[in-house]
This record gives C-alpha cells, structure tokens and sequence, in this order.
C-alpha cells in the first residue's frame, strides 16, 4: 500500500480561512494605524493563525504498512497493525490497542444530518467490520465523512494483514509509541510569551 495522510477538511478550510483575516488585519492595522501598531500586533495575529494551524490543520492520521500515526494536537501515537484491537467511529475515529483507546482528532463523526444526504450506493462494499448487527452501520462510518474515510482506509488494510495471517502473532510490547510535538508546543510558548510582552508596550 501506498502511504496516506488524512486530514479534516472542514479544518484546513478552516486554517486557509483564518490565514486571510489574519492577513487582511495585519494590512488593514499598517494601513490605519501605521507601522507601529501593526509591528505591535503581529505576534497577537500569528498566534492566533498558529494555533489555528495547531488546532485544525496539523492533526492528521497516517495509514502506511507498518501502523497507523495519529497525531492529535500536542501528540502522536503509532500504532502497529497488530496492536489494533478495534475500531470505532462513534463520535470521532478511534483506536483500541493495548487496553488503552487512541482518539483521532482530525477524524470527527458528521452530524445526523449526513445520513440525510448520504448515497446508497456509499453504504454498501465497505469493510465487514464497518458493520454491526444487522449489516447496520453508524454515522461515523459514513464514507463521505472524515471518520468514515480514515476508518476505510484503516479497516481495509487491516482486515487484508488478518485474512493473510499477519496478525496472527503475539504482540511485542503494547505496538505503541507516543511522541509529544516539542517543537510546536515550544514555539506556542515563545509566541504566547511574545504576544503578551507587546501588548504591554
């Protein structure tokens, strides 16, 4: 399989949206205010589209031969195939692994109004797993929805490991790693504390 990355797209537009009133601000205080309250300001408006950035475009779920990587917004978890226990799209997509369950925040469940809107034709082929009693399937499965496509992409690849045996061998350790984003929080810090010391000047 071919590495794959997934992202909210409501997020990122979310994220481009932000940039530009961010930057029409910053055009706007130079253009009114003058130079000075523009500089004055600046780390305020960077704040805001960093943690923007932070918040809704840098999280992200990661599907490649070796595991899935969530990265969630102060840290990521890789988890190997044969960690993962289950998979649930509930409220947004999560893994079970290790007795432990690793929430993906770029993959929320859509809202009961995509039901509405959703094709039959989505609701059928998708992974067995995708369904519960009855052939029933949850909101979070949806495949148009950002929890519906990374738990496709997730369960097909999984499900493809077990038929094939792969996960038939016991697990070394818990098949998890977590990482703090150090560098992110720490420019988060530098920005806060900056934001703070000029806009007492």
């Amino acid at each position: 399989m071919q590495p794959v990355t997934l992202r909210s797209r409501f997020g990122m537009a979310l994220t481009v949206a932000v940039w530009l009133i961010c930057l029409v601000s910053l055009v706007t205080l130079g253009t009114d205010q003058g130079v000075t309250q523009s500089v004055r300001y600046t780390p305020v408006v960077v704040l805001v589209g960093y943690v923007c950035w932070m918040t809704f475009w840098a999280p992200s779920v990661t599907i490649d031969p070796s595991g899935v990587t969530v990265r969630n917004i102060a840290r990521s978890h890789r988890i190997t195939w044969p960690a993962i226990q289950r998979i649930d799209t509930k409220y947004t997509l999560t893994l079970f692994a290790a007795d432990r369950k690793y929430a993906a925040w770029s993959a929320p469940a859509p809202s009961r109004f995509s039901m509405m809107n959703a094709h039959k034709q989505d609701l059928h082929a998708l992974p067995e797993s995708s369904y519960g009693p009855g052939m029933s399937l949850g909101l979070g499965d949806l495949p148009r929805s950002d929890s519906g496509v990374a738990a496709y992409h997730i369960r097909r690849e999984w499900e493809a490991l077990r038929d094939a045996g792969h996960l038939d061998h016991g697990i070394e350790g818990t098949g998890v790693v977590t990482t703090w984003h150090r560098r992110e929080l720490l420019a988060f810090g530098l920005l806060l504390v900056l934001s703070v010391a000029t806009s007492f000047v």
